[in-house]
């Protein structure tokens, strides 16, 4: 009898691990993930909400109502159907991306929304609409995370939340994963920004890295896997303001955000055939700021590196008209020059431009000194994060440790 009971707990513990394991695999493959807010180019009326499954669902949407105390917003949600691509990974396997951009809102509202995949429906989270006019808000920028992000860079993100928890949205400036198009670097970015990408709408910049595209698709040929393409993985990820450059769109845009003109520049591709673009956005601004981000620097901090064509061809036009900010990565150092115009320092009420570069990544490198002249604060082996506020007439920007020492800070007036 005992022998029997025995074999009985024996076979009874094996179902019950087979069917936990058998329910969780397929809880992994039916649940949504990797669930991302993006802006829009009118982030007072609309927003965009991206997500994967590693199954193929047949009706997919995503739900949105105003706020409330209770849960009485669930007899006011509007369902907005999802757009649903495909996408080979280098595993040979596939995934699905899903994408809906939720228009018609109110202005400076409060919203809840979900996503949704056939009968499986994710959680309610939250965010706020832009205001219409100049108002005060502040965001996150972050240079290249790029590399062991899951081991070394989600402490950066967890200390930016907490020192930013209501930013408008946070800003990378290209470089996000070192290879990406291995999907698992991408499993690891997601996991290290947890709740944050729910809640927060994103702001990615392209970088040169974005440009390794099929590298790790092994069963391409070597011809194929080494052109330097766009990753099929940035697209799919994002649902970007397609207000850009023919051909380079959801790498190029741009978007005001209450008082401030964001222009977003891909440095890796093409860079000529934005300056037109660029000239016309510069010179039909409406905004008391303008902030530009691009990868790539105009004035160079890191050792042996040298990016005279970027400063040659995009500073006539920040001289111009006169750009507040340029927020930069790639160099894997922090560097912040004075206020320049024409390369020459100016005063804090004159016309000019500051030019920040920062990392928040462990891979960092030497300094390098060509540019020090016009440089105010330079330094290396530092995992940082910024935060910048703007107040109608008065932009303060402070770069902090991932330890929440202040780094670096400056005003800008006007």
């Amino acid at each position: 009898m005992l022998q029997q009971l025995r074999k009985f707990t024996t076979f009874y513990l094996w179902f019950v691990f087979l069917t936990y394991n058998f329910a969780q695999s397929t809880y992994e493959k039916e649940w949504q993930s990797r669930i991302i807010l993006n802006i829009t180019e009118d982030p007072s009326s609309s927003i965009a909400v991206t997500w994967q499954t590693q199954t193929l669902h047949q009706h997919s949407y995503a739900q949105v109502a105003e706020a409330t105390n209770w849960i009485e917003f669930k007899d006011s949600t509007k369902s907005f159907d999802a757009k649903v691509e495909e996408v080979k990974l280098n595993t040979g396997q596939s995934s699905f991306h899903y994408s809906v951009v939720f228009k018609g809102l109110k202005p400076n509202t409060l919203y809840v929304y979900r996503v949704c995949n056939d009968s499986v429906e994710n959680e309610w989270n939250q965010f706020k609409t832009a205001q219409q006019n100049e108002a005060p808000f502040q965001f996150v920028y972050l240079g290249d995370p790029q590399n062991n992000i899951k081991a070394e860079c989600t402490r950066v993100f967890s200390a930016a939340s907490k020192k930013s928890p209501n930013a408008a949205f946070w800003l990378i400036a290209g470089d996000l994963i070192g290879e990406p198009s291995i999907d698992s670097l991408w499993n690891d970015l997601f996991y290290s920004l947890g709740f944050i990408p729910k809640e927060t709408p994103f702001v990615p910049v392209t970088g040169n890295h974005e440009y390794r595209g099929l590298k790790y698709y092994t069963d391409l040929p070597k011809e194929e896997r080494d052109k330097k393409i766009l990753t099929p993985l940035w697209k799919v990820h994002f649902t970007l303001p397609e207000n850009g450059v023919e051909n380079l769109e959801e790498t190029t845009y741009y978007f005001d955000y209450q008082g401030v003109r964001f222009i977003i520049l891909n440095g890796t591709n093409k860079l000529d055939e934005q300056l037109p673009w660029l000239d016309k956005l510069l010179a039909e601004n409406p905004n008391r700021w303008t902030i530009v981000s691009i990868h790539q620097a105009v004035y160079s901090t890191g050792k042996d590196r040298n990016t005279d064509v970027y400063r040659n061809k995009l500073r006539p036009y920040f001289d111009k008209y006169s750009v507040d900010l340029v927020l930069q990565g790639h160099e894997h150092t922090y560097g912040r020059t004075y206020k320049l115009n024409d390369e020459k320092i100016v005063d804090d009420n004159d016309k000019g431009t500051v030019y920040v570069t920062s990392v928040s990544g462990p891979k960092q490198y030497k300094l390098n000194d060509n540019y020090k002249n016009v440089m105010v604060k330079m330094g290396g082996k530092t995992q940082l994060y910024q935060v910048i506020s703007i107040n109608k007439s008065k932009l303060d920007f402070k770069s902090y440790t991932v330890t929440g020492e202040l780094y670096d800070s400056f005003e800008l007036n006007k």
